[in-house]
Parts: structure tokens; sequence; C-alpha cells
């Protein structure tokens, strides 16, 4: 494995442990609704807030690296530029964190003004995954588009990307990605271990 692309291996596999662990307490934590599931969250502040940072900093450089090895392969074009869009809707979405400190930290705020900010890291959550969905899903088509330049792993990884982005784009089923996106960063990991490419056999 060369040692550019050592970081980013060891990088996706920890991502790929830490996200469920984050993940799968936030959303169940027996609240009645999403919601309320949502508004408890970001009206207390703890190590998982810590958590959400991380994991959200070891997304962002997956990305970045994955940006690097398509940029030599592909010299650059859209997949590079989409992969960086994405890095930055994920740097948005993990920043309302910020809202949970303003909320936890610091004199109380009104309960009217405490509703708002809840509400307004709600909306930038909700449509940073719709972005982020809608990002993922053209830029699976334009690596599938590109499939015979491409590994075999990069074709698997388009593949789930596109299932996990419709599914988050029900909401609802996007509950599944819990487990579905591990998978996704597995197959990064393996393929950044391979040194970002791959001989395959015709």
């Amino acid at each position: 494995m060369k040692r550019p692309h050592a970081l980013p291996a060891y990088t996706a596999m920890a991502l790929a442990v830490l996200f469920p662990v984050y993940w799968i307490p936030t959303l169940l934590t027996g609240e009645s609704s999403l919601m309320e599931a949502y508004r408890a969250d970001v009206m207390r502040l703890s190590a998982m807030d810590l958590l959400f940072v991380l994991i959200g900093a070891m997304e962002i450089y997956v990305y970045l690296g994955l940006r690097r090895v398509l940029e030599d392969r592909l010299h650059g074009g859209l997949p590079a530029t989409l992969l960086l869009l994405m890095a930055i809707v994920v740097g948005v979405f993990h920043a309302t964190v910020l809202f949970d400190v303003v909320l936890n930290v610091g004199p109380t705020l009104a309960q009217p003004l405490q509703e708002r900010l809840v509400w307004a890291s709600a909306a930038v959550t909700i449509g940073g995954l719709f972005v982020y969905s809608v990002l993922g899903v053209v830029l699976s088509i334009a690596l599938l588009v590109k499939a015979a330049e491409l590994p075999a792993l990069l074709k698997v990884f388009a593949g789930l990307l596109v299932l996990a982005c419709l599914l988050q784009l029900t909401v609802v089923l996007g509950l599944f990605n819990v487990v579905l996106f591990p998978v996704i960063l597995l197959v990064l990991a393996v393929f950044f271990m391979r040194g970002g490419h791959e001989v395959e056999v015709v």
C-alpha cells in the first residue's frame, strides 16, 4: 500500500466502526418521534457531540483522499468536483453541533429562541442530507458512466452509494444506512489499501 493511500484507508476503516457507534444510540433514544429525538439531542451537550465532530472530519478526509485518486485517474472532471462538494456539505452538516454549543453553553436562552434554534438546526440538517444525497446520486452515475476506466471496487462503491443516497432521500428508509454506509467505507478502505488501483483479470 502506497503511503499517500494508507491514512485514507485506515481512516475509512475507523469511520466504518465509529459511524454506527454514534448513530445507533442517537437514533434509538426512545422518543416518540424523530423530531423529538432530534430536539433532545440538540438540547444536550455530551461526549457524543465530540464523536459527531470527529466522524465528520474523518468523512471529509476520506472524500478528499478519494478525490485525489480520481483526479489522477480521470484528470479531474465531474467526479472530483462532486466529491469536493460532498466534503463541503458534510462539513456544513456536522457544523450543526454549533447549535448544541449555543443552546448549552453560556446564559439560558428564552424558550421561543431555543425553539427557533432547534428548528434552524433541523433545517440545516435535513437540507444537508438532501443535498448530499443528490450529489451522491450524481457522483455514482458519473462514475458508472466511466465504468470502463475504473477498477471493480470503485464500481461497487458507486453502486452502493447510489443505493444509500436513494434510501436517504426517503428519510425513513435512510435508517438502513447505519449498516450500509460502513460497508461502503470498507469498500473504499480496501480500494485505498490496494494503492488506489486494481488489476482486473478479463
